[in-house]
């Protein structure tokens, strides 16, 4: 996918996943021989769960590119706790650079708390979160093109 995403547009690529597509961003990261330009992780799974595997349960050690961290502070997910923002960070010793970044506010949860309509996904504060100049510049150049790419490849992106 990294090298299709390269064809398409003349930009760095990152890896992107939120909550569960944490597990498979990181993966990507250690295991991928497509040189990805960063990473970056949003509700991060840091905690054991039956249904994957925890980032801090991963080679994050061998996560060799720059790498963005996003939580909110109320993440109320059991699996997803802000602190373990942190404790990924931690684990991310390979990494050039490494940032967490916290966020509060926004609306009330309308779901349960490890879906998107909470703290969990960034619920109100989606424009100071998700804004495409706060993350890497790949998502200016490639978005249609991993959109199309999802929908004529069933490719699951992360």
């Amino acid at each position: 996918m990294i090298a299709y995403l390269r064809e398409q547009a003349d930009v760095p690529v990152w890896l992107v996943g939120t909550s569960r597509g944490t597990e498979s961003a990181a993966h990507l990261a250690i295991h991928s021989t497509q040189n990805p330009a960063g990473l970056v992780l949003t509700s991060s799974m840091s905690e054991r769960n039956a249904k994957g595997t925890a980032l801090p349960d991963m080679a994050l050690s061998r996560v060799a590119i720059p790498t963005l961290i996003v939580a909110h502070d109320q993440d109320a997910c059991p699996k997803t706790p802000p602190a373990g923002a942190h404790a990924i960070a931690g684990l991310l010793t390979a990494a050039p650079a490494v940032e967490v970044k916290l966020f509060s506010g926004g609306d009330r949860p309308r779901s349960k708390p490890c879906q998107a309509m909470s703290y969990h996904g960034f619920l109100g504060i989606e424009d100071e979160v998700v804004p495409l100049a706060a993350l890497p510049e790949i998502f200016l150049g490639v978005i249609d093109n991993v959109v199309c790419a999802k929908r004529a490849n069933g490719i699951q992106l992360v």
